[in-house]
C-alpha cells in the first residue's frame, strides 16, 4: 500500500508540469493522479457466526435501530422554483463526516502543498502562491448527477484566498472536474479543470452576500450538476448557474483544495461532505 501511495503520487508530480490543473492526491494513495480499490488485505472479513449446542432453541434478539448522523443542512427550501425542492434533504444517499482518515490521501510536499484528516475534518495547506496550479486531495466517493455539499471554515486567509470544491475529478489520474471556489473576500467562480491545459473559467469572480467573509468564517458550499446544467449555492442560497455542453466530465470523484492568492501559507478546513443523487429525467 505504501509504494502505491508512492508510486502514484511520482506520478501526480511529473504531471503538474502540463497545464493541466492537476492534484497531488488521492484515495488509499488516492493522491494525484489515481484511485485504486482497497488492497485485499484492507477487507476486514465478517466475525464467526457463533452456533448452537443440539437442542437449544434460538431466542430473539433486541432490534437495534443505527441512526445516520444529522444532516448538516438547515437552510429551508423556501421557493418552488429552488431545484433542490425535489430532494429530501434529510435523507441523502452518502455522508463523510471525516472519520476515517484512509478515505482522503494525506501528503506534504513542500513548495506545494499538504492534507490531511484530523479530529473529523480535512485540512489543506498551500505553501505558494499561484493561480494555475490547484493541488488537492480526493476520495474514492464517486457520482454523475448529483447534489453535493460541504463545509469549508477558513484560515487566516485574505482577499482572494479561496478553497476549492470540485465533483467528477477523474478516478484514475485524479485531474479535471468542476469546481465552485469560494474566497475570503466574499467572492465565487466556477471553474473547470481541464487536463493538459489551463484551468477554464467558466463564471469569473462574482460577489455574493450570500458567502460569510474573513479569518476563521464558516462557509457551506453546494454543487448541482444534472448533465451538464449547473447550480451554485453558498449557505443554502443560490448564487448562480452555469452550463457545460458537451458535458465533459459526467462523473467521477470529489476533491477539496486550498488555493492560495494571496496568503502563503495558506491553511483551510472541509466537514461535512453530503451527497443526494438526481434522477435521470427532471
Amino acid at each position: 500500500m505504501f509504494r502505491t501511495r508512492v508510486f502514484i503520487l511520482t506520478i501526480a508530480l511529473l504531471l503538474a508540469g502540463s497545464l493541466a490543473c492537476t492534484t497531488a492526491a488521492g484515495m488509499f494513495g488516492a493522491g494525484s493522479e489515481s484511485s485504486t480499490a482497497p488492497d485485499a488485505e484492507d477487507v476486514v472479513a465478517p466475525e464467526d457466526v457463533p452456533t448452537l449446542a443440539p437442542g437449544i432453541e434460538p431466542t430473539a434478539a433486541p432490534v437495534q435501530r443505527l441512526d445516520a448522523p444529522d444532516v448538516p443542512t438547515p437552510f429551508p427550501i423556501t421557493s418552488e422554483d429552488d431545484p433542490r425542492a425535489i430532494l429530501d434533504l434529510g435523507d441523502p444517499e452518502y455522508f463523510d463526516y471525516f472519520g476515517v482518515p484512509e478515505k482522503w490521501f494525506d501528503y506534504d510536499t513542500p513548495g506545494r502543498a499538504a492534507y490531511g484528516v484530523a479530529d473529523g475534518r480535512l485540512w489543506g495547506l498551500d505553501y505558494t502562491v499561484d493561480e494555475l496550479y490547484s493541488w488537492w486531495s480526493y476520495t474514492d466517493k464517486q457520482s454523475d448527477l448529483l447534489y453535493a455539499e460541504v463545509t469549508t471554515p477558513n484560515g487566516d486567509c485574505a482577499e482572494r484566498d479561496a478553497v476549492g470544491f470540485v465533483i467528477h475529478s477523474s478516478p484514475e489520474t485524479a485531474a479535471g472536474g468542476y469546481a465552485l471556489e469560494v474566497s475570503c473576500d466574499g467572492a465565487w467562480r466556477f471553474m473547470k479543470h481541464r487536463v493538459g491545459k489551463e484551468p477554464q473559467e467558466f463564471v469569473e469572480w462574482t460577489e455574493s452576500d450570500a458567502i460569510r467573509t474573513g479569518k476563521d468564517a464558516v462557509n457551506r458550499l453546494g454543487i448541482w450538476d444534472h448533465l451538464g446544467q449547473f447550480y451554485f449555492f453558498v449557505n443554502g442560497v443560490m448564487v448562480g448557474e452555469s452550463y457545460d455542453s458537451p458535458h465533459q466530465y459526467p462523473g467521477g470523484a470529489y476533491a477539496l483544495y486550498v488555493k492560495a492568492s494571496t496568503s502563503s501559507p495558506l491553511k483551510a478546513w472541509f466537514d461535512d461532505l453530503t451527497v443526494w443523487e438526481l434522477p435521470y429525467g427532471l
